[in-house]
């Protein structure tokens, strides 16, 4: 199918997104020169940007392509969760988020000089959720399964948001759920829930993986699929692309477009190509496609499928 068929094919479909949100923010500017403290060089501020990143990101990126899109996470009573939150409305994903009294939210923040990012530095509270906050979690998460959603999505940062308690319930309701996709640092501890999608960066399954190639995630193919029990398990290797490997199907390799990858929106395309009936080799030249499409041709997707159908997939 063409990537117009299926995106009409996947609207309006109903998502939930769980897992750890990240307010990420780039402090951009121009190098003026070298520090007497350190060598390192001294920027002036001309820019901040702010976005949701992890989970929000993620919502963002379905609700962009034309999903229903509900997530749920949690944030701190900082300014920085409010910061997160606000941009979580401003992305049109239903907002689900538990605000934790006296949790840090974490934070990425960068350095950018003259285009190069040359530090960053993260802040925040990674410690599993607990108390208040996390049986509210499970509430909103409970509410949000119950409402029946075409696909459920979990993003575990390691960062404290996702614990046992999340995996139990998820469990528990797993034959309600038609597609469950997994994007995650450590994919293993989510094995037994039999993920129907599972997306990985190479650098994350290097035990598994005997090399840093395409061919090397080839050769590992059954022991990626057996650890994972995923049906479905993609894995980016950075500039070169992906390889997207089946429990059914052929091994896909897809090649990265030059420039900036958006990980997010390839989460978003892969999972909703799959709820629009796509092949896998389909569904992973559409995930590469919106990964390579620039930000502002995501929203709204429907007006721009020219757009994206022109994107090198």
């Amino acid at each position: 199918m063409k990537f117009a068929e299926l995106a009409a094919r996947w609207q309006d479909r109903p998502v939930l997104v769980v897992g750890d949100a990240v307010l990420d923010c780039w402090l951009s500017g121009t190098p003026t020169r070298m520090s007497r403290e350190a060598p390192v060089p001294v920027v002036t501020l001309d820019t901040t940007r702010e976005v949701g990143g992890g989970a929000a990101a993620i919502a963002a990126a379905f609700t962009a392509l034309g999903a229903r899109t509900t997530v749920v996470g949690a944030t701190g009573d900082d300014d920085a969760g409010a910061t997160l939150r606000s941009k979580v409305w401003d992305s049109g994903a239903a907002d689900r988020m538990v605000v934790a009294v006296g949790r840090r939210t974490l934070t990425k923040r960068r350095v950018v000089a003259a285009g190069q990012v040359v530090a960053r530095f993260d802040d925040g509270d990674t410690a599993p959720l607990g108390g208040a906050a996390a049986d509210t979690l499970l509430q909103r998460l409970a509410e949000s399964l119950a409402e029946a959603p075409a696909a459920v999505v979990m993003c575990d940062l390691g960062a404290g948001t996702l614990g046992r308690a999340v995996r139990s319930m998820l469990a528990a309701r797993r034959l309600d759920v038609p597609l469950l996709a997994i994007d995650a640092l450590d994919v293993f501890p989510w094995a037994h829930l039999g993920p129907d999608l599972l997306t990985v960066a190479l650098d994350t399954v290097s035990g598994v993986v005997e090399g840093t190639n395409g061919a090397a995630v080839a050769a590992a193919r059954g022991m990626l699929l057996r650890s994972t029990a995923a049906a479905v398990v993609s894995v980016t290797i950075d500039a070169e692309g992906a390889v997207v490997l089946s429990q059914d199907a052929d091994t896909v390799h897809t090649s990265a477009a030059p420039g900036p990858r958006n990980q997010p929106a390839y989460v978003a395309g892969l999972v909703l190509a799959k709820l629009a009936g796509a092949t896998v080799a389909e569904a992973a030249a559409t995930a590469q496609r919106c990964a390579a499409a620039r930000p502002s041709d995501l929203a709204p997707a429907v007006a721009k499928i020219g757009v994206l159908e022109a994107t090198p997939a």
